[in-house]
């Protein structure tokens, strides 16, 4: 993979191919991505402020350098742009009836402030109308919580020839058996295109009822129920969203219930039945990466060993490039939260 350096303006810095030994491109669907690459110090130069390489959708922000006498190399690393959105956060309070894309839009146009460049793609207003409201959660946190409901996320492609960054919302392409739209792609012993295979069914942080406390004390306080039992056993947890204000003279019972229900969907996506896959591809063996699958499709996989088959997306797409080789690592699925996570969630 090319890449190339921008200063702090965008200008391109040095060379226009820089020459590197070890490069890791790891790449996320509902969180944001990050980078780090070994280069010699004579290569270095103290104005690189972004990494761009035109192969890829990503622009990685430079946030650290380190430097060892040992070999005289320096190592660049940092996160993919889409992490600007931490920077800034939604105050004062956004409210909107639409979808779900169309208010995270309308979030970032509103209060991305001075990020760079930073321009939002035009989007069509279809799909699951909602009634949002937020008030101090960052613009990340924001965009992939509601987003990743629908299966969505946002990405921010650079153009180096009209020099905007492009806020875009998008969904990965379904690959699965169960379409006929666009082409199947099955991950398999049998296909010889995966290796080294990690596998993990856990469903020890699973609900699927909540109840929603929202404004008010006591027998006065507005309550609302979302079930996604699908009509089973239940396994409830209760929501505490007393930060989330009734105003009886700007919002009806009804529309303040509604925000009481989108909240209890994006936090439902902290207690899911977890199936995570991960493994090492063939970068061109059978469906080739970047050409028939690429991160966010929904694909089939089959793990013999467990004589299991999913269909799950693909959540993170680490690649790396060490001594002339092409790693490519997917993650498929749910991302396992860690021990300190799921306490934080209780």
């Amino acid at each position: 993979m090319e890449l190339m350096t921008l200063d702090k303006d965008f200008m391109p810095t040095g060379k226009t191919k820089l020459k590197y030994f070890d490069l890791v491109w790891d790449r996320k669907y509902y969180e944001s991505g990050q980078f780090s690459v070994q280069v010699m110090a004579s290569d270095y130069s103290a104005d690189m402020a972004y990494i761009y390489t035109n192969d890829r959708p990503e622009l990685g922000v430079v946030q650290c350098v380190e430097y060892s006498d040992e070999g005289h190399m320096v190592s660049i690393s940092g996160y993919f742009y889409e992490k600007k959105l931490a920077d800034k956060i939604i105050y004062p309070a956004l409210s909107r009836y639409g979808t779900r894309a169309s208010y995270v839009a309308l979030a970032v146009s509103t209060y991305k402030s001075d990020i760079p460049r930073l321009v939002v793609a035009e989007y069509e207003d279809s799909g699951e109308k909602v009634q949002k409201q937020e008030t101090g959660a960052t613009l990340e946190e924001t965009a992939h919580s509601i987003l990743k409901v629908d299966e969505k996320a946002y990405r921010c492609r650079y153009d180096l020839e009209k020099d905007v960054m492009m806020f875009e919302i998008y969904q990965g392409k379904d690959r699965t058996q169960d379409q006929t739209e666009n082409n199947f792609v099955t991950f398999s012993r049998g296909f010889r295109n995966l290796k080294n295979v990690s596998a993990k069914d856990d469903s020890s942080n699973y609900k699927n009822y909540f109840v929603v406390g929202g404004s008010g004390e006591g027998t006065e306080r507005i309550y609302e129920i979302v079930d996604l039992s699908g009509g089973g056993y239940q396994q409830q947890l209760f929501l505490d969203c007393s930060y989330e204000i009734y105003d009886p003279d700007n919002q009806t019972l009804d529309e303040y219930k509604n925000i009481l229900h989108q909240k209890g969907l994006e936090k439902a996506q902290s207690y899911v039945d977890i199936h995570n896959i991960e493994f090492d591809t063939f970068v061109n063996c059978g469906a080739q990466y970047l050409v028939d699958y690429d991160l966010g499709d929904k694909c089939d996989i089959v793990i013999e060993e467990l004589r299991k088959s999913y269909q799950a997306r693909i959540i993170e797409i680490l690649e790396t490039w060490s001594s002339g080789k092409h790693t490519v690592t997917l993650t498929f699925g749910d991302k396992i939260p860690t021990l300190y996570e799921k306490v934080r969630m209780h």
